[in-house]
């Protein structure tokens, strides 16, 4: 592990939530200081026209990127970073505090696991965010098959992978624990099911279909850090994704008009 306090660490992103959503969890939750750059998406256009985009200055053509700068070193170098899964492994291996176990010092079964249902969880979320350039994706018949193909199927598979881990280390973090990659991933995955479809928080209680889900999900959103920076910079307002379809406002009207108190019922 290094010292958080000899690095300087930025963060470059759009300006809504989507992929971003994980990394910012961790590092708010941590306590580090950090640089959050948004790009407006005119912007993002224009760098690419004039070049500017390069493997050199954003791995894969992207973002988010994760740029560290070793502020200790004479040559100040920068280590650049990008895709979500990537940056998350590395921030959670460089924000532990002294002492705690790291990812990397689990066994080998339980950090394959771990990495599964981090995996799952952004994937899920990119599957369903893509579909937010139609006008009517959150409206039926699209609606239905969201929630019973794909958000039903999530659940169901990450409550079930969260059993089984739970045999081996504990799945909900405590008060006092850094917030892992798994952690992060799920909680931002589950915040956005919860705002597409409402309902579905009558089964993340005990009890629930989904209680662990539900258990992981209210401890990681509910830590102080967290409540105050999502509350600071307005997070709970921004767009989730890039397109106007995917607004925080659009998503509420569309769930005020379509969700359903039966919508767990057939399950």
């Amino acid at each position: 592990m290094v010292s958080t306090s000899a690095y300087h660490i930025h963060i470059t992103y759009f300006p809504v939530r989507a992929r971003c959503e994980p990394v910012l969890l961790i590092l708010a939750d941590s306590g580090t200081q950090f640089e959050y750059e948004e790009v407006p998406l005119v912007k993002w256009a224009e760098m690419k026209k004039a070049g500017q985009v390069t493997p050199a200055m954003f791995p894969y053509g992207g973002v988010p990127i994760l740029r560290v700068t070793d502020k200790s070193s004479k040559q100040r170098r920068e280590f650049l970073l990008g895709e979500t899964s990537a940056i998350l492994s590395y921030l959670e291996e460089i924000l532990t505090l002294p002492g705690a176990t790291l990812n990397k010092d689990l066994p080998l079964q339980t950090r394959a696991r771990t990495q599964m249902i981090k995996e799952a969880s952004l994937f899920f979320t990119n599957r369903v965010w893509g579909l937010s350039v139609e006008e009517d994706w959150l409206a039926p018949p699209s609606r239905d098959k969201i929630w019973k193909a794909i958000t039903v199927r999530y659940l169901r598979n990450t409550e079930a992978a969260l059993g089984e881990l739970q045999k081996e280390m504990k799945v909900v973090p405590e008060e006092m624990s850094p917030l892992t990659a798994l952690h992060a991933t799920v909680a931002a995955a589950i915040t956005f099911i919860t705002q597409v479809f409402p309902s579905v928080k009558r089964g993340l209680v005990p009890g629930g279909n989904f209680p662990l889900c539900g258990q992981l999900w209210i401890a990681v959103m509910t830590r102080p850090r967290i409540i105050a920076y999502w509350k600071e910079h307005a997070i709970a307002e921004k767009a989730w994704t890039i397109t106007e379809y995917g607004t925080a406002e659009w998503i509420a009207r569309e769930a005020a008009k379509y969700d359903s108190p039966s919508l767990l019922a057939k399950l």
